[in-house]
């Protein structure tokens, strides 16, 4: 069964700054590129300063930071115990209005082998051993990560819609229009509730793989030097943000790859190569291509290869559905089928991004034509939550850049410090 309990945040002191903390927000660590690093980091309080440190030494550095924060009441710690229901009020880019809500919770920490905790992604141990040092230096987590779980009695998602009539604790509007805002619950009666309603609950990883991981291994060192019983420490949780699959917020954006630095031989051969495998359409455009994956009843994805000026919408010739879950997955397809039996990709070179970019969203046609040459871009079909789901039930995981659930959990709203 899921533990889920309240923990008393750390965060941004409102009485101080005000609840409208856009200056000192940011998205998490991992989708933060360069240009928007120094942008964000303009602000010497901006919590990036905290998420993907500075200088050499960075997180040492750092953590030291954190420290003058709390010493300079920049941070403050809630006095009590308090779940916290994070909301987001956006538009898909067909201008439908959605919410998405959740509860920030501490999370206890599985292994995924008890099937309480499930991941669908795989990891990369480079990132995993970066956010160590940043974990260790920080003893904590600061940023959330994204967990799914079923709701079916919709318990949990009554008390969601009640709560959005309290007051905010903060509140931002991000750059993508997106706005944000948290409120605490405290009763002792409705915290109960919350916790025993989602006691029965699997939980999905939907974003935040590397840290999950990274909490567990830190457990485990922490757990062996300490020699704790279990789930008795701070460190025996994961703050996150636990958000109900049938919630009509819920979206998933696709990721799609552009392709470089491949023998053009093989570039002029795909098209020949998956008639092997795949029902191929012409199309007339990328834009059309790109909108024809999208509306396919049926797994499908699209092949553009500028040169020739091919727009390919590829479709298995085995309707069958597979017994396997991931064999239906459009990304799967792309990567097994695609760029590792036609065009030489290795696991180790998608996993690192040799040759290879993943461009998020629903509109790769405008990315593609501002990032310069490449040789193919692939469109690929999102996977819907429920085929996320039977691949984590599987035991399985996809592959790398397979999901990209929209909008984020920014970092910056809520941080879990084990030591404060």
């Amino acid at each position: 069964m899921a533990k889920v309990i309240p923990f008393q945040a750390v965060r941004y002191n409102t009485e101080r700054f005000g609840k409208d903390l856009a200056r000192f927000v940011a998205p998490p660590y991992d989708v933060i590129d360069g240009v928007m690093e120094r942008r964000l980091k303009e602000d010497r309080l901006n919590i990036t300063h905290i998420t993907l440190g500075d200088e050499n030494d960075k997180y040492t550095i750092a953590a030291r930071r954190l420290k003058t924060w709390f010493d300079d009441g920049v941070l403050v710690k809630d006095p009590d115990s308090c779940f916290y229901i994070y909301e987001q009020t956006f538009s898909t880019p067909g201008g439908e209005p959605r919410v998405r809500s959740g509860i920030v919770a501490a999370v206890k920490l599985e292994d995924f082998s008890r099937g309480i905790i499930m991941p669908h992604e795989k990891t990369i141990p480079k990132h995993k051993a970066d956010r160590m040092l940043h974990m260790c230096a920080m003893s904590g987590n600061t940023e959330q990560i994204f967990l799914l779980y079923d709701d079916p009695t919709e318990g949990v998602e009554a008390i969601l819609s009640d709560a959005r009539k309290r007051e905010e604790v903060l509140r931002f509007v991000d750059p993508e229009g997106v706005h944000h805002r948290i409120v605490k619950v405290s009763e002792p009666e409705l915290v109960s509730k919350i916790s025993k309603l989602l006691e029965p609950a699997k939980l999905l990883i939907a974003d935040g793989h590397h840290r999950y991981e990274t909490a567990l291994e830190y457990r485990n060192t922490m757990r062996a030097k300490d020699n704790t019983k279990e789930g008795s420490m701070p460190y025996d949780y994961i703050m996150g943000t636990l958000i109900s699959f049938r919630n009509r917020g819920l979206v998933v954006f696709p990721t799609h790859r552009l392709i470089t630095e491949v023998d053009p031989k093989l570039i002029q051969k795909l098209p020949k190569a998956l008639e092997e495998e795949f029902m191929l359409k012409k199309m007339h455009g990328p834009d059309e291509l790109a909108e024809a994956v999208e509306r396919s009843p049926v797994p499908a994805f699209g092949v553009w290869i500028p040169a020739s000026r091919t727009y390919l919408h590829a479709t298995p010739k085995d309707k069958e559905k597979s017994e396997d879950p991931m064999q239906d997955l459009p990304v799967f397809m792309v990567q097994e089928r695609v760029l590792k039996r036609f065009l030489g990709y290795t696991s180790e070179m998608i996993d690192t991004k040799v040759n290879i970019e993943y461009v998020k969203g629903t509109s790769p046609t405008k990315y593609a034509m501002a990032s310069g040459e490449f040789q193919a871009c692939f469109f690929v079909k999102p996977p819907s939550v429920e085929q996320v789901m039977a691949v984590a039930e599987a035991g399985q995981k996809m592959p790398h850049k397979s999901t990209y659930f929209f909008p984020k959990i920014w970092s910056g709203t809520l941080l879990y410090l084990f030591d404060r």
